[in-house]
């Protein structure tokens, strides 16, 4: 027995277990365990005892195997159906909303076509589940997201046309720097004082060079160093806002002509900031303040003219209203006359003194009109010219000129300024000549005339001096007689009332002298009987 159960002498000598053994083509499973009580606490001394359980392999393991099998089963079948559910999903909810989110993600404001009218969501639209649902809520939601983006962009353009109207409209130049220095606006103001013509640049900057705004500028000042060191030092303080002043050679008209006379700009520069106070920019306001900065000097010339000026022949007029009232004196008929001939005369300079300072007065005021009618040049030109025996005079006009069509009587105030202020400071016997040409090929059209006298000429760094007020080349600081200084100021607002302008020069080479020229813009030309702005033609 021991023999043909495996195990049984182990199980004898106290040692439990199980084996197996391979027995009549069969595997048979051997359980044993040693027994030392029998269901009693009474030992049975003297016996060994075990207990050997027989059973085949395939009957004992049938309920685990059985298991295993099921198991293996149920988790295929659990791997299979998760796929197949898997798949299901993907294709009719995950892949769709994938594909929504791709849609999603492709809406912009300028979109023309819907992405939800797109082909990537055609199997989308037809279906009428939840998934077709969403996909029309989504449709829905486009459409007012457009729609808030046209609104939002209507709102963002009016308001943005409004601060540009707003910012044209002002006198001053305005121009907007980010932190770094880089220019994202200028308005009109600015441009045309810079000589930029407003169709090169864009409100959004995107097509112009932001940076030829500021070299044009600093072309013009008279030390641009010093106006970039004064900025530097501004900016570097973090002020809420700085001044600076500073000179520039000239400046261009609203029709886009260079004006080279100096002007005083005063620069107010502040920044922009944020609700949390970060800096976010920067604002540069030019003001032209030649006018204001003139006030003071021009009080004390206006002092100076009414106590030598007016006082002066009033003086003379008192004198000889006196000594024509004297009883005890006797005045002939010669001495008399001579008398009164002097009291008109200083009348007329008192006169002509108080309607310069009148027409300056409307100059600076910008409340001149010009009454404007058909007039021929050279008709302006003769009534000008004083009948002078000590200069001679020299006119020569081409004969196609057509009509002007100007003020009159400014236009004569003008050229007989002109020609009293080469009578004055070329000397008695002096030459004057006057000329007239046309250009149509340049790039100033129009009408050129030249005042030209063989005199000393003037001083290079007074050329354009001479046109301020109440300067006077040869009187300095003490005031001539001759004449208040006047003329030639009056002569550039008249000229520059017609959209024309008017500059002086010394002459070419070895010949001495002064010429003063004048343009005039073709549109004061007109045709004999034509009341419509035209270029240079012939009149008939």
């Amino acid at each position: 027995l021991l023999k043909t159960l495996p195990g049984l002498k182990n199980a004898l000598n106290g040692q439990s277990g199980n084996r197996i053994a391979y027995e009549q083509n069969r595997d048979w499973l051997y359980s044993y365990v040693p027994v030392d009580w029998l269901h009693s606490s009474i030992p049975i001394s003297g016996t060994n005892w075990a207990v050997a359980v027989q059973r085949p392999t395939d009957v004992t393991f049938a309920s685990v195997i059985s298991f295993q099998h099921s198991l293996i089963i149920a988790l295929v079948m659990l791997i299979v159906g998760a796929s197949v559910f898997w798949f299901v999903m993907h294709g009719w909810v995950v892949a769709p909303l994938a594909r929504l989110a791709q849609a999603a993600g492709q809406i912009k404001p300028d979109q023309e076509k819907k992405v939800t009218d797109s082909k990537l969501l055609a199997r989308e639209r037809s279906r009428g589940d939840e998934i077709g649902k969403l996909i029309s809520a989504f449709s829905t939601m486009e459409d007012e997201i457009h729609s808030l983006f046209r609104k939002s962009d209507e709102r963002s353009q009016a308001r943005l046309h409004t601060l540009d109207a707003i910012m044209r409209s002002i006198d001053e130049g305005v121009l907007l720097e980010r932190p770094d220095g880089q220019i994202i606006y200028a308005n009109h103001n600015y441009t045309q004082f810079v000589g930029i013509p407003p169709q090169e640049v864009l409100l959004d900057f995107d097509s112009f060079n932001e940076n030829h705004l500021m070299e044009k500028l600093l072309a013009m000042i008279v030390q641009p160093d010093a106006y970039l060191e004064a900025t530097r030092r501004a900016e570097e303080a973090n002020s809420p806002s700085q001044v600076i002043e500073f000179q520039v050679h000239g400046y261009y008209n609203r029709f886009g002509q260079w004006i080279p006379v100096r002007r005083d700009i005063h620069m107010r520069l502040f920044e922009v900031r944020d609700l949390t106070g970060q800096l976010i920019g920067r604002g540069k306001v030019f003001n032209d303040v030649t006018q204001q900065n003139k006030a003071e000097q021009l009080k004390k010339n206006l002092l100076a003219i009414v106590s030598h000026e007016l006082r002066t022949p009033l003086t003379a007029i008192k004198g000889y209203a006196t000594s024509l009232l004297e009883t005890d004196v006797e005045l002939d008929d010669a001495l008399q006359r001579h008398f009164l001939h002097r009291i008109v005369a200083e009348g007329d300079r008192m006169a002509e003194l108080v309607t310069n300072l009148l027409e300056m007065s409307q100059l600076e005021a910008g409340t001149l009109k010009l009454f404007p009618a058909l007039h021929r040049l050279d008709v302006l030109i003769e009534e000008a010219l004083p009948v002078d025996d000590e200069h001679t005079i020299r006119v020569a006009l081409p004969g196609d000129i057509p009509l002007l069509y100007v003020d009159r009587k400014r236009m004569e105030v003008v050229f007989s300024n002109l020609v009293e202020n080469a009578r004055r400071h070329a000397g008695a016997g002096a030459l004057i000549e006057i000329s007239a040409r046309y250009e149509a090929e340049h790039a100033d059209e129009g009408l050129y005339l030249d005042f030209a006298d063989n005199g000393p000429g003037l001083p290079e760094h007074l050329t354009e001096r001479v046109f301020d007020r109440f300067y006077q080349v040869d009187g300095g600081r003490e005031r001539s007689s001759s004449g208040v200084g006047l003329g030639l100021a009056i002569c550039r607002g008249f000229i520059e009332a017609h959209g024309g302008r008017i500059w002086a020069e010394n002459c070419a080479g070895d010949t001495t002298g002064a010429i003063f020229h004048i343009w005039l813009p073709a549109t004061v030309f007109r045709m004999a009987g034509s009341q419509t702005t035209g270029k240079l033609q012939d009149v008939v």
